[in-house]
């Protein structure tokens, strides 16, 4: 159904990604986490999912009752259960492992062995499925109906839905500004620390145009707040350590910021946003803050059904501010009471099970155990969707390179400074 892409179309669409990669990467800068092996992580994670066919896997049972166009549909709101995040880290990891595999073929021939083959038949058959499934998510989800972000807008919502947004949104003062601020920095740190320091749950999109052709609207979504209530049955995505004795009110917290004067706003597809200014706390002129009802991802529809949206009182600042400091200091006294192993397989849960996640628009989240990350950790082979002795290789096979230009850095697959390259068949 989605396998039926020429070699042609196929290497087009390998291109396509790797040059969208390659400029998202160009504009990162690294920086090793001190407390995850971020890279090492992963790196892991990139091979489970080609390698052991995670992303195929669990994708072709999805295809079989819900299409790509449809989830991009569905997620065409604030605070989506998927966003473009999700949908670019979908085909970007996947190719990311398949070029790691392909590169230490690649090697392993040049050192003589006579039986490697550099990539199966299955293998391409895999991969063309993969890409033709994901070509079909983001122009389904994005207003300007492309595959990634190339004019530098995340845009999805309805202008006549902005517009009612911006009515409910009010006019900022100078102590609330500060408020803000310092809520988004916790938020952002409490969320980085639950997702072993990656961004997922934290995402932006925008610009959206308002009345006055000097200002636009911008949106900043923490997603994933504990509230120890799971009205969808979805915590089996969750780790123990994310589930904090601490409990958030909401279970998401959207804010809207109309920004004036701004020299440039732009967004990559990883919902990161670079403007100038960078801190623009002096061009908000006013603010909203909401909280979206959560739907089983099975039930929502386009567009009448995705979720309500309650407009919050700024009140909400003061208690996600206690709620953001108490779950850090809870969670970083568990990690930190890790060992490395450990470390490295709540981070390869993130990078993994986000495919996972998508499972639910089919409602076939029940039908795999999720609790493989743990296996892993304690050499045991309790779930049977990843071999978790391929994994404990993976980790030591990956030890033993160091990215050279950060101190005390292992784990960085070789292929990385080759991503131009692409690998096509």
């Amino acid at each position: 159904m989605y396998s039926n892409l020429s070699d042609e179309e196929t290497n087009k669409l390998i291109h396509y990604v790797s040059e969208n990669v390659r400029e998202n990467l160009f504009g990162r800068v690294v920086v090793e986490s001190e407390l995850f092996p971020v890279t090492h992580y992963i790196h892991v994670a990139c091979q489970i999912l080609y390698d052991q066919a995670f992303t195929y896997e669990l994708t072709t049972d999805i295809a079989k009752l819900i299409s790509p166009a449809e989830i991009g549909r569905r997620s065409k709101t604030l605070a989506s259960y998927r966003n473009q995040l999700d949908f670019n880290s979908y085909i970007m990891l996947y190719l990311h492992g398949r070029a790691q595999i392909i590169y230490d073929n690649l090697e392993k021939k040049e050192a003589g062995e006579t039986n490697i083959v550099i990539e199966p038949e299955e293998k391409k058959k895999e991969t063309k499925f993969i890409l033709d499934f994901w070509s079909k998510l983001c122009p389904n989800y994005l207003n300007s109906g492309t595959m990634t972000v190339e004019d530098g807008t995340i845009r999805f919502l309805s202008q006549d839905f902005i517009d009612l947004l911006l009515e409910e949104m009010v006019a900022i003062k100078p102590e609330v500004v500060k408020k803000l601020k310092r809520t988004i920095g916790l938020l952002t740190s409490r969320n980085f620390l639950a997702s072993a320091d990656c961004r997922s749950g934290i995402f932006n999109h925008g610009p959206y145009k308002t009345d006055n052709p000097d200002e636009i609207l911008i949106f900043k979504e923490f997603t994933d707040l504990y509230t120890g209530k799971d009205p969808l049955d979805l915590d089996i995505f969750l780790m123990n350590y994310q589930k904090t004795e601490i409990k958030s009110k909401i279970p998401n917290l959207i804010i809207g910021m109309t920004l004036k004067n701004m020299k440039s706003v732009k967004f990559n597809d990883w919902g990161t946003c670079f403007s100038d200014p960078s801190d623009f706390s002096q061009n908000i002129t006013s603010i909203g803050l909401w909280t979206k009802e959560l739907i089983h991802p099975s039930e929502l529809r386009y567009p009448d059904k995705l979720g309500n949206i309650e407009n919050l009182s700024l009140d909400i600042l003061d208690h996600l501010l206690d709620y953001s400091q108490k779950s850090m200091n809870e969670m970083f006294i568990e990690v930190a009471s890790w060992n490395e192993i450990r470390r490295i397989m709540a981070g390869v849960n993130v990078y993994t099970n986000f495919v996972s996640k998508f499972t639910p628009f089919a409602r076939l989240e029940k039908k795999w155990d999720w609790g493989w990350v743990n296996d892993v950790s304690i050499d045991q082979q309790n779930s049977d969707l990843v071999i978790s002795k391929d994994v404990k290789r993976y980790i030591e096979e990956l030890r033993k390179h160091e990215m050279g230009f950060l101190k005390d850095s292992t784990g960085f697959h070789p292929f990385l400074p080759g991503i131009p390259r692409g690998y096509l068949f």
